[in-house]
């Protein structure tokens, strides 16, 4: 069945490559869905996982030639390319807050500031904090809030367990958490 898969989006495939868009429509019929839903899980927003599935399409449309069953299943190098997409566009847009107002509101809600946006103060105070980790602990955790790499993603990066990357978060967090109320009690 496998081969059969294979072999029908070898010639889906071939067709595109002469422009038939019939075979487009016929590929995304069939894979739309597992590319939209792979999107969406990486960015947790629809518009965004919309695009990316157009983007890969449109990458087909454009550059069949980019697929060849020696580089495995369509599925699974359409799969890929979506999800490098994804990343690259969360990698984007958390990019385009200047200041990283909404990792840092995310990294203030796993410590448990119970504020609607993180002031410029409390920024401020919050990478202070991140200063004082160690750098492995600090490390892991930009990697985690501010580029939006998941922990498997990171011990692949830095060439170490995801149980040590995961230890690591967890640390970094409760560390900061005690210096968070540490610091926000003296203010008071």
């Amino acid at each position: 069945m496998v081969h059969d898969q294979t072999t029908d989006d070898l010639a889906l495939i071939q067709q595109i490559t002469q422009g038939n868009q019939q075979a487009l429509t016929e590929l995304y019929a069939r894979y739309a869905r597992p590319v939209f839903n792979l999107a969406l899980y990486v960015l947790q927003n629809r518009v965004l996982a919309e695009e990316i599935m157009q983007d890969v399409f449109l990458l087909i449309w454009q550059s069949p030639h980019k697929w060849s069953p020696e580089k495995g299943r369509l599925s699974s190098w359409m799969m890929s390319v979506a999800r490098h997409m994804a990343i690259d566009r969360l990698r984007h847009e958390k990019v385009r807050t200047s200041d990283h107002t909404e990792s840092f509101d995310e990294l203030a809600e796993h410590l448990g500031v119970k504020t609607v946006s993180v002031l410029a103060e409390d920024t401020a105070l919050l990478r202070s904090l991140m200063q004082r980790l160690p750098k492995e602990q600090r490390d892991v955790l930009l990697l985690t809030y501010f580029r939006g790499l998941t922990a498997a993603e990171i011990a692949e990066r830095l060439q170490i367990p995801t149980g040590t990357i995961k230890s690591r978060l967890r640390l970094s967090l409760e560390k900061l958490r005690d210096w968070w109320h540490e610091a926000i009690n003296e203010r008071l």
